[in-house]
């Protein structure tokens, strides 16, 4: 809806700046009510994380309480004791996704760097519109830009220091700057394999911003709280490789090892196929990665000349 209509939906979150409020609503249950706040969906999922961590923190420290139990718990300190509620500090991990077009006000759909590979001349078009933008990490936090594909699949991942070291340093083939402003020599790309079963950061970055969630079908646990799995097994000839490494959750990750019959396989560009025991097979597409066009139909055959 909202690239439909762009004015219409940022003439309706304007006024909802000006509507918010916190609402006490009573519960089904005797003796309790939901508070809601309602927030700008950043601000809201900043808290939502911050929540979640720290109820987890003393899940891990032995409470058994269930985890929802432990975040009503947790945001009701927050809220009544922010000073002495004893709980740890903790930082929180917000990934937004937003076009190059879209931050730079001259369009609403999202911002591509088109082909592969990335080339010294995407490089520094991208270096030149961020910085026009002046995007900067937050206090505490980290920037990290991702390039995507025609498809909106995941080429690079690049934080501001590595997009300035690319564009100056060009493509190590043709390091006259005009000769390869036109070259097609990759400049960067996936982050390399290593033979290690552990992934490397650079890997864990790139899988992360890229999947975003578990990826087991319909599930959609956060990736803060997912394990990077080998989508082909280590110790059956798996590659440490972001296209043999993906994001499980603890629950997704324990099925795919230890039930018997599951079949799990994915393309180099992360979609993933699981196929399960009876064999069912479902898709799940990295987020924002379109499906590749339907092949048209082929025309019906023509009527035969008369005579009949």
């Amino acid at each position: 809806m909202v690239e439909l209509d762009v004015e219409a939906a940022d003439v309706r979150r304007k006024e909802a700046e000006q509507t918010a409020d916190v609402h006490v609503h009573p519960s089904a249950t005797d003796g309790r009510s939901t508070i809601a706040a309602d927030l700008p969906t950043d601000e809201a999922f900043e808290c939502f994380d911050v929540v979640d961590q720290l109820a987890r923190m003393l899940k891990a420290d032995g409470d058994p309480r269930r985890i929802g139990a432990l975040r009503a718990h947790v945001l009701s300190l927050l809220i009544r004791r922010p000073a002495d509620s004893g709980l740890p500090p903790v930082t929180a991990n917000v990934t937004v996704t937003a076009g190059l077009d879209a931050l730079g006000g001259t369009g609403s759909t999202p911002g591509e760097v088109n082909g592969l590979p990335i080339t010294a001349a995407h490089v520094r078009a991208l270096l030149a519109r961020v910085g026009a933008l002046g995007l900067a990490a937050p206090e505490g936090g980290s920037l990290r830009f991702a390039i995507t594909g025609p498809d909106g699949e995941l080429l690079a991942t690049l934080t501001p220091a590595e997009l300035d070291r690319l564009a100056r340093r060009c493509c190590p083939t043709h390091h006259d700057v005009e000769t390869a402003s036109s070259c097609g020599c990759p400049v960067t790309g996936r982050p390399p394999g290593t033979a290690a079963y552990t992934p490397t950061a650079r890997q864990r970055a790139f899988v992360s911003i890229r999947d975003r969630r578990c990826r087991f079908p319909n599930c959609g646990q956060r990736v803060g709280w997912a394990d990077l799995d080998h989508v082909t097994a280590h110790n059956c000839g798996g590659a440490t490789d972001c296209a043999n490494l993906c994001c499980l959750c603890r629950s997704h990750h324990r099925l795919k090892t230890f039930a018997p019959g599951w079949r799990f396989t994915m393309t180099p560009d992360g979609v993933l196929q699981v196929t399960t025991p009876s064999g069912v097979t479902r898709t799940t597409r990295p987020p924002g990665m379109r499906p590749p066009p339907e092949s048209p139909a082929e025309p019906p055959p023509a009527d035969d000349p008369p005579p009949f």
